[in-house]
């Protein structure tokens, strides 16, 4: 498996992409770059999603993932195919094409995800009573 971050879902014996709030019993699932599995939908991004109930769904899991990027220490927010988007609050921007200023010395960049090295995650389980 490669780099992940973010939430995550496990329906019908696979894992995708989600997004999912404590408050409601939908879970949006997203299909991985490439793909267009039944019952999935387009967005206008491109990309492919369903709307699922948490009782469909049989685990979620939240990834968080720090990794180290042009030797900084950054926090990977989404990963997408083999694109990450990544944050640091650390001033000033890195001088790089990819990089740029979000607010208040927080800045981003959407690298490839080979660029990124010492990859750690922490993955936590949400309860699916939620």
């Amino acid at each position: 498996m490669g780099v992940r971050a973010g939430k995550y879902a496990v329906y019908d014996g696979f894992s995708y992409s989600a997004s999912f709030a404590s408050d409601t019993r939908a879970v949006l699932l997203f299909a991985p770059e490439g793909t267009s599995p039944p019952g999935f939908t387009p967005t206008l991004s491109g990309r492919f999603k369903m709307t699922v109930d948490r009782s469909q769904i049989s685990y979620l899991e939240k990834v968080e993932t720090h990794a180290v990027w042009q030797g900084r220490r950054v926090e990977v927010k989404r990963v997408t195919g083999s694109t990450a988007v990544i944050q640091q609050w650390q001033w000033p921007v890195p001088d790089h094409p990819a990089a740029y200023a979000i607010e208040n010395g927080l800045w981003g960049a959407k690298v490839p995800v080979e660029e990124l090295t010492e990859v750690v995650e922490t993955v936590t389980e949400v309860p699916s009573a939620l």
